[in-house]
């Protein structure tokens, strides 16, 4: 029993370690169906004309964000949410 109860939280604090989101699965040119079909729906989204953000959160890190830049429904950048604005130089 104690060698079960061992084993059960070694797999929580490794899962802990994952981000529990596909980022890494994400890459320039994806549509927004591959994005979803990777990441899920977004836990916020915006946009206007032929633009949008998708934000997402990591379940296991609420004080990291990550967000998702489409143009014209394709993948432009991505990343932890403050660098869009060095993926735009």
């Amino acid at each position: 029993m104690r060698r079960l109860a061992v084993c059960v939280l070694a797999v929580f604090l490794l899962a802990g370690c994952a981000p529990w989101i596909s980022i890494e699965k994400i890459s320039p040119g994806m549509t927004k169906a591959e994005v979803f079909q990777h990441m899920g729906k977004p836990q916020s989204a915006s946009g206007s004309g032929n633009q949008e953000y998708f934000w997402y959160t990591p379940i296991n890190r609420p004080w990291q964000r990550y967000y998702i830049h489409l143009v014209n429904g394709k993948v432009e950048s991505y990343g932890p949410l403050g660098s869009e604005q060095e993926a735009a130089r």
